[in-house]
Order: C-alpha cells, then sequence, then structure tokens
C-alpha cells in the first residue's frame, strides 16, 4: 500500500481541489515528514500517476482568480474516493507504523462507527500477534537471529505498545473525541 498514495488523495479531497504545492505545502504544515518518509518529489509522481489512473482529474483554474505562474489543480473522480477510502480502510489495520500514522490522519473522514470496527480489527490482529510472539522459543545463546531474546522482546513490546495505543484510541472514539464523517456539530 502507498501512503502518498493515501497522503495526496486526502489532501486534495480536504481541499476540494489543489495543486501540486499546494499538497506539499499542506503536508509540510502538518510536518508530515515526522511521521511518514514521504519525499517532495513523490507527491508530483503520485500526481501524475493519480490523473493517468482516472484516479484525480484536472480542474480549470478560476480565470478570475490570479494563479502566478501556470499551474496544474486536480480533484479527486468518485474513482479517486473509492481508492482513497480503501486504502485508509487499510491504513486503520496496519501494522506499519508510518501507514497506521497516515490512516489515523485522515480517520475523521470515514463514519465513526467504521473506525472504531476497523481499530477494534487491528487490535484483535495485534493480540494474536503478541501471543504468538510470546510462544517464539528463545536460547541465551541464540543457534540462530530467531531465537535472539532480545530480537524477540523487541517486537514482542512493539506489538504490545501498538496494541495499547490503539485500546486507548478505541477509548477516546467511544467516548466521542474527535468529529466524523456525517456527524454534526
Amino acid at each position: 500500500m502507498s501512503t502518498v498514495r493515501l497522503l495526496v488523495l486526502g489532501t486534495i479531497l480536504r481541499r476540494g481541489v489543489s495543486h501540486g504545492y499546494g499538497v506539499y505545502n499542506d503536508l509540510t504544515s502538518w510536518r508530515a515528514e515526522t511521521w511518514t518518509n514521504v519525499k517532495p518529489g513523490s507527491i508530483y509522481h503520485a500526481l501524475e500517476k493519480l490523473e493517468a489512473q482516472g484516479l484525480t482529474r484536472t480542474e480549470t483554474s478560476d480565470p478570475q482568480v490570479k494563479l502566478g505562474p501556470s499551474r496544474t489543480e486536480y480533484s479527486v473522480t468518485e474513482q479517486g474516493k473509492t481508492e482513497f477510502e480503501t486504502l485508509l480502510r487499510s491504513a486503520l489495520q496496519s501494522f506499519e507504523i508510518q501507514t497506521f500514522a497516515v490512516g489515523i490522519a485522515f480517520m475523521d473522514m470515514l463514519p465513526r462507527r467504521e473506525v472504531l470496527e476497523l481499530l477494534e480489527r487491528r487490535a484483535s490482529a495485534l493480540k494474536e500477534s503478541a501471543a504468538f510472539l510470546r510462544t517464539l522459543p528463545t536460547e541465551e545463546a541464540p543457534s540462530e537471529p530467531s531465537k535472539h531474546p532480545e530480537l524477540v522482546g523487541i517486537w514482542e513490546q512493539y506489538v504490545e505498545n501498538e496494541l495499547s495505543g490503539t485500546l486507548k484510541l478505541i477509548g477516546k472514539l467511544e467516548s466521542g473525541t474527535y468529529k466524523f464523517a456525517g456527524e454534526n456539530g
């Protein structure tokens, strides 16, 4: 799954219409470089690819608005919105921290109940993973890397931490924290 693709589609959907520099500015102002590995060049490459795949389309600029140098503006097509929602649902269940972070950034674009269901699936999968990691054999003097107690321990701690954070987020959402798609106020 491409976090860049999700970021670009989500950013354009938030704005309605955007040009590449607008997407870049949003990601910079959100300090996305601290929670993703997105590079500026990947934004423009993604914009080209999304348009070629029919997920975005170019928009005609309002002739009354002085935009400065000529630039291409994009909006997300219905197919692109479907792709965004598919990627978002996948991100909200991901074990990969950068992908999950992008899912959190856009979670409010789905209904609360659906986000809760996705996070509950993630929590369940994390519980299973933690239980599996606890069964792995380790050796004081490991005969192979997979039996190194530090390696297994690091992964077990990582998964337990992810589970704890996911359960805290579920609790917040259940108590009404944040505003989601379809909610008034």
